[in-house]
């Protein structure tokens, strides 16, 4: 009933931006077999949750109290490398499309995923809600392996992409190192259409709200697309700096908040805690944003504190 809907219905949404996550929300429970993970045969590699398309397998990390509160049918093991915490490859069985890669990219002699049908697994739905809901832990390793990146929630995820696609596995683990401050231009061809089938976007954000920005342009201009996204972010960033270079030369900027601004200074380039960096300013700021212009300035661009990280996605369009 789109026609019907009078123009102040848009109000707001004049850009033509639409929220994150919406790919949640489709195509549920549409594989005929489903991975059944197999405990005892696991090596907790986490392969098979980085060759996932759709981010429909991932491992879960829980403590003592959260396995014990578990509903029945949850199942896991101590973890390898994370004292006092408990391993599970949970699947989302509502969310997979059965194509299998999990179970093939096993190492394990006897597999720790099996293929079986939708019928005999639909009853475990509840259980991704619960493994979903339990609270985050510190990434026991380190992020840039394959095992690490996997404990790295995926900011791509349930897209509309084929069953088995080989591109989505590839956007979904650069989400999961640099999503929650990315930015990426995308050309039109495969990867717009799985990343933005209006209205609905497998780009999602983390806890706190951050994710991906994501934007598409026309098959052959994409470089000067995702050239122009970084020299805009650029610009602003230099006048930010030129901001905070002035509030650190007044005598009147009180000591704990020169501190602080001196340190985004110094490093505001390194991607290396950019974000915690990005928080304290604006913590900072909050109490002398109203007495001084130019550290107002600087909080009203407080999304600029961050170092951006700037992505072209090419793909068979480009």
């Amino acid at each position: 009933e789109g026609d019907s809907l009078p123009v102040s219905a848009f109000l707001g949404l004049e850009d033509g931006a639409f929220p994150q996550g919406t790919a949640a929300y489709e195509k549920r429970g549409v594989a005929i077999n489903v991975p059944e993970w197999q405990v005892e045969n696991c090596l907790q590699c986490n392969q098979c949750a980085m060759v996932c398309p759709h981010a429909a397998i991932r491992p879960v990390l829980t403590t003592d109290e959260e396995v014990a509160a578990a509903p029945e049918g949850f199942v896991s093991r101590p973890a390898t490398g994370a004292q006092g915490l408990h391993f599970t490859m949970q699947v989302s069985v509502m969310d997979c499309l059965g194509c299998g890669s999990c179970a093939q990219v096993c190492p394990a002699k006897e597999k720790a995923l099996v293929m079986k049908p939708f019928s005999t697994q639909e009853q475990k739905a509840p259980l991704w809600d619960y493994a979903m809901s339990v609270s985050r832990k510190a990434n026991p390793m380190n992020k840039f392996t394959v095992k690490g990146s996997q404990f790295e929630q995926p900011l791509l995820e349930f897209s509309g992409a084929c069953a088995g696609c080989g591109e989505t596995p590839y956007a979904k683990l650069v989400t999961q190192l640099f999503g929650d401050r990315m930015m990426i231009a995308n050309a039109t061809g495969c990867s717009c259409v799985w990343a933005d089938s209006v209205p609905s976007t497998p780009y999602t954000t983390n806890a706190d709200g951050h994710g991906p920005a994501w934007g598409n342009s026309l098959f052959e201009d994409n470089a000067e697309y995702g050239l122009g996204m970084y020299l805009g972010v650029r610009q602003v960033r230099e006048k930010v700096a030129m901001d905070v270079a002035e509030v650190l030369a007044n005598d009147q900027t009180p000591a704990d908040v020169k501190a602080v601004l001196q340190d985004w200074y110094d490093h505001r380039d390194d991607t290396e805690g950019t974000r915690e960096r990005a928080d304290k300013v604006t913590a900072a700021l909050e109490g002398v944003k109203d007495s001084c212009p130019v550290c107002r300035r600087i909080y009203d661009r407080r999304d600029y504190l961050v170092k951006r990280s700037q992505w072209i996605f090419g793909g068979d369009g480009w």
